[in-house]
C-alpha cells in the first residue's frame, strides 16, 4: 500500500493505490505532490470464518485503513452497519472532495463534531444524500440495502465512476420488492458487478450487514 509523509513524518493512507502486476509497479492516484512511501501491510480479524466470501474484502480495506473493526481482533461481519458509517466509508473509500458549508449543509441531528460530520456534509453538497423530510440523517440507523444501492450509485456518479447500463433484475425472486427509488439504481450496480445479490435474492429491505459494506467497497476500489 501507499503512506503520504508529512513535513512531520505523520503517515496517512491512500486508498487507491494497489501492485500492478502487468508492469511490477505500485501505481496511485493524487492531487499532491509530496513524500511518499510503499508498504506492505497485513490485517485480518478473527471472527471471519462465517464469512469466507468477505474475507479477502475486509482484509484488502482493512490494510489500507479504509475500513476497522469493531475490537482490536473483531470485525462484527454479522452486524448491521449504521448509515453514518456507510456513507463515511463511501466517501473516504472514493476519496471525494467537498468544501465544507457549515452547520446548515447538513441535519438536525448530526453534531457538527461528530466522527463522520465531515464525509457527511460532502456527501451531501455532492447531491448523495437527501436525509428525511424533517431534516434529519438517522445516522445511528441501519442501511438497508437498497438504500445503499442508492447512495452508492450516486457516489460512484460523482466520483466519475458512473455504472454503464442496466441489467434485469427478473432473475431475482424478489425483484418486485425492490422499491421504485432503487430499481435503476439496483439494475446499474447488478451490470456492474458490484451487487450480486444473495441466495438468489436481491433482500432490498434487508439490513446491509458489516461483510455485505466491505465486499460493495472492495469491489468499488477494484474498478
Amino acid at each position: 500500500m501507499i503512506w503520504a509523509i508529512d513535513g512531520k513524518g505523520n503517515a496517512t493512507a491512500i486508498p487507491n493505490g494497489r501492485y500492478d502486476a502487468a508492469t511490477g509497479a505500485v501505481v496511485f492516484q493524487t492531487t499532491d505532490l509530496g513524500t511518499y512511501a510503499v508498504a506492505y501491510v497485513s490485517k485480518t480479524y478473527g471472527d471471519l470464518q462465517n464469512v469466507p466470501w468477505a474475507k479477502q474484502a475486509i482484509d484488502a480495506l482493512a490494510a489500507r485503513d479504509v475500513i476497522r473493526g469493531t475490537s482490536e481482533n473483531g470485525y462484527s461481519p454479522a452486524a448491521s452497519i449504521k448509515r453514518a458509517d456507510f456513507i463515511a466509508l463511501l466517501v473516504g473509500g472514493l476519496e471525494l472532495k467537498g468544501t465544507p458549508q457549515g452547520e446548515a449543509a447538513t441535519f438536525s441531528d448530526v453534531q457538527p463534531k461528530s466522527y463522520y460530520s465531515d464525509e457527511l456534509v460532502i456527501a451531501k453538497g455532492l447531491g448523495i444524500v437527501n436525509g428525511y423530510a424533517d431534516n434529519t440523517f438517522k445516522p445511528n440507523s441501519p442501511i438497508s440495502r437498497q438504500e445503499m444501492m442508492v447512495l452508492t450509485a450516486r457516489a460512484l456518479a460523482a466520483a466519475g465512476k458512473q455504472a454503464e447500463g442496466s441489467a434485469a433484475l427478473e432473475s431475482y425472486s424478489d425483484a418486485a420488492q425492490i422499491a421504485d427509488f432503487a430499481k435503476s439504481s439496483a439494475a446499474a450496480l447488478v451490470k456492474s458487478g458490484i451487487i450480486n445479490g444473495k441466495d438468489g435474492k436481491i433482500a432490498p429491505t434487508e439490513a446491509l450487514t458489516r461483510a455485505e459494506a466491505a465486499v460493495v467497497l472492495y469491489r468499488i476500489w477494484k474498478l
